[in-house]
């Protein structure tokens, strides 16, 4: 999950003490829908999973974000 951090940070440029699961999409200034595009691809990018539609559309916080991307990876 580091990795994903990782990606978390230099995708919506925030440092990484400041990413809590709490964070939605509407608290992050940079978090727009083509942000959204380039932080699905950068996780498909660098971790060896594969979104589906509906679980894009359903990544509007950072809780959400890392328990599908764990999902995945287990």
């Amino acid at each position: 999950m580091e990795k994903l951090t990782r990606i978390l940070s230099e995708v919506f440029q925030l440092k990484v003490e400041e990413l809590k699961d709490e964070l939605t999409m509407e608290e992050i200034k940079s978090w727009d829908s083509l942000t959204h595009m380039n932080l699905i691809t950068s996780i498909e990018g660098s971790l060896p999973v594969v979104f589906s539609m509906e679980e894009i559309m359903a990544m509007t916080d950072l809780k959400t974000i890392r328990a599908i991307v764990k999902e995945k990876l287990s």
